[in-house]
């Protein structure tokens, strides 16, 4: 592998020296042995043997460098094309234009750097995949000019899924179904990017992609030459300052205003000398944590004069990032020159470095439990730290937590027709309007799931919509997934991220049916005792997986689940758990509940004497049941009846069920 790695180095290089220390990076990371250079030595050495004269290692005072002569290697040759390509557009020969970006594209034979190091893979394979999606862009442009479209949606399409982000590439692909004479499913195209954008990235879509839907919606959509791309180079501050990269506020931001106040307090009203303590604003998925902090951050921008700028912790799929590339994001919002960097500490050096000047607003968004929070907060200086993630964090010294819960009815409702008022019919049904928040759980990412349906689909109507969520046949998550917009799947990837106790917890408490639960009746369905059981339901209150609704006569807690949430878990059950232990649950549970109904009367025997009246020892026993829970559930039948026998046994009628 670390032949492969140097050669590919070498080649990237384009023919200048690269430095030892480089070549120590891109093979070993931050960690080289002891005898790197004799290493590296002999690497170059099995490399002439097995390249011939085909290329010419140098030796140069630094390193080394690489001399191509009759050979023929992918990477040069994807880039000569592009040149030449664009070379052709500019003198009007769109037709060779297109095809030099075809022979360009297919040098790519699968994923750069297949079997290189993962310090270089880390390094350059961004750099490379942002090449290939540059050319491609420029190849549509020009397809396009031609009258190509259907080309271009058969080229676009599947890339499109990959990068569900790109603009650029849903305007041409747009713009593509249009000359096929696939409108409609163009402005679908547009209202999946809107929803995506929205949801993932808190931001509008840009100009680009709005004009070519407003052409499309006025019938003149035309392949405007679009020009070619710059090679892609990380961006830097001209004066070597911090720079003001938010995303764009969301423009149909609606509700959260007591949140918006309470950050507005917490970002103006300190010492703007002394040292800011972080902002952590967390909640379940879909609560809006990175929307809200980016609309904080517009609103207070005047507060920090000297820069806003937001970094994300997480890929568009939700995977973490790798902390070098967040610590080097953050490095160059900071306006540090771009240098070779030495591993973690050392980024993290070079940031607490910066962080010691000015004062800037720094959102880090969707930060993972395992984030280097500590050395950041303790160098942050005057510059605050506004910090989304499921975490509270609440061991960072001077932190202050907003946790984010559902939307109030009236917020959730505006929230939804400031949506589709625009583009449907949708919101003229007070009342059906009041059933959608309300079956979605006023959670603001499943609105706009199903916002972005009633737009895309402007025949449904409000009421319409709330009875296919209200269908028991149907699994409403499928209705909340659009595009690239899944809150069922955001909800999975949490659950799934949690402790193997702590999801062995919530499939029992899923198994109860209900969406509010006591500590008696957890403590029943976990098979533990009243302690332990609170302690367990309280880490999940702080995963956002369990809210507190009440409290009961004794003081205990009540706990609730989301109804979004219990169906994942739900899911997960029937996956996963047999149906015997679904009925264990199921009579524990009950006969709880019978025990504290006999526990409620001082002196009570288990069973009652045969004077007792039956019927109003049957009432006593179902009234004790909280409302709704195991409803339709056939373990649930079978437990009843067994703890029916157990409470009324005297009775033959009964015994025999």
């Amino acid at each position: 592998m670390r032949p492969k790695t140097l050669l590919a180095v070498l080649v990237l290089a384009g023919g200048r020296g690269v430095p030892q220390r480089e070549i120590h990076r891109a093979l070993w990371g931050t960690a080289p042995p002891a005898t790197v250079r004799a290493q590296v030595h002999t690497y170059v050495s099995r490399l002439r043997r097995a390249l011939g004269d085909a290329v010419e290692f140098i030796r140069t005072p630094e390193g080394y460098a690489l001399r191509l002569h009759d050979v023929t290697v992918d990477y040069c040759e994807f880039m000569s094309l592009s040149t030449q390509a664009r070379e052709a557009l500019a003198n009007g020969m769109s037709e060779k234009g297109v095809t030099l970006f075809s022979a360009a594209l297919a040098q790519w034979r699968g994923a750069a750097l297949t079997g290189a190091s993962e310090f270089l893979d880390a390094q350059e394979r961004p750099r490379l995949e942002e090449l290939r999606l540059s050319v491609l862009e420029e190849k549509a442009a020009a397809e396009l000019g031609l009258g190509l479209g259907r080309q271009v949606v058969d080229e676009l399409t599947p890339v499109i899924e990959e990068f569900p982000f790109r603009e650029r590439l849903r305007a041409q692909l747009m713009t593509g179904l249009y000359q096929c004479g696939r409108q409609a499913d163009a402005i679908a195209l547009y209202q999946e990017g809107r929803t995506v954008l929205a949801e993932h990235l808190g931001v509008d879509p840009g100009e680009e992609l709005n004009s070519t839907f407003k052409a499309l919606l006025a019938g003149t959509l035309t392949a405007r030459p679009l020009g070619p791309l710059p090679l892609p180079a990380p961006s830097r501050p001209a004066d070597g300052g911090a720079r003001a990269a938010l995303p764009p506020d969301l423009l149909d931001f609606a509700g959260r205003d007591a949140e918006r106040a309470l950050l507005r307090r917490w970002l103006t009203d300190v010492d703007p000398a002394a040292p800011a303590g972080p902002i952590v604003i967390t909640g379940i998925a879909g609560s809006g944590k990175t929307v809200l902090a980016v609309r904080a951050a517009h609103d207070n921008a005047v507060a920090f004069p000297d820069g806003q700028f937001l970094v994300r912790c997480r890929d568009a799929s939700g995977r973490p990032r790798p902390l070098t590339a967040v610590l080097d994001e953050l490095l160059t919002g900071l306006g540090e020159p771009l240098a070779p960097r030495d591993g973690v500490d050392g980024r993290l050096w070079l940031v607490r470095q910066r962080l010691a000047e000015g004062r800037r607003l720094i959102v880090l968004d969707d930060v993972g439990s395992d984030a280097p929070l500590d050395a950041l907060v303790s160098g942050s200086g005057r510059n605050q730290l506004l910090i989304t993630g499921r975490p509270r964090f609440a061991d960072l010294p001077g932190v202050r937590v907003l946790a984010l819960g559902a939307l109030p009815q009236s917020e959730a409702i505006s929230l939804l027709t400031g949506i589709t008022g625009r583009t449907t019919a949708a919101g003229g049904d007070p009342a059906a309007l009041e059933r959608l928040v309300r079956l979605c759980d006023l959670n603001p990412g499943a609105l706009r799931a199903l916002a972005a349906q009633l737009t895309a689909k402007p025949h449904w109507t409000a009421g319409h919509l709330a009875d296919r969520l209200a269908d028991p046949r149907r699994n409403i998550l499928d209705l909340l997934r659009i595009g690239g917009l899944d809150i069922g799947a955001t909800l999975r990837s949490h659950y799934t991220e949690l402790p193997d106790t702590l999801r062995h917890a919530l499939r029992r408490l899923a198994m109860l049916r209900a969406c509010h639960v006591s500590v008696w009746s957890a403590s029943a369905a976990l098979e533990l005792p009243a302690g332990d059981t609170e302690d367990l339901l309280e880490q999940l209150v702080e995963a956002h997986m369990l809210t507190v609704t009440g409290v009961e006569g004794d003081g205990s807690f009540v706990y609730g689940i989301s109804g979004l949430l219990l169906r994942v878990l739900t899911d997960e059950v029937e996956r996963t758990e047999p149906e015997g232990v679904r009925t264990a649950v199921a009579g524990r549970v009950l006969a709880s509940w019978r025990g504290r109904l006999n526990g409620t009367r001082p002196g009570a025997p288990e069973h009652d004497g045969p004077d007792a009246l039956l019927g109003t020892r049957l009432a006593a026993l179902t009234r004790s049941l909280p409302a709704g829970p195991f409803a339709s559930s056939a373990e649930f039948c079978r437990a009843y009846v067994r703890e029916l026998r157990a409470a009324v046994g005297r009775h033959e009628c009964i015994a025999e069920i």
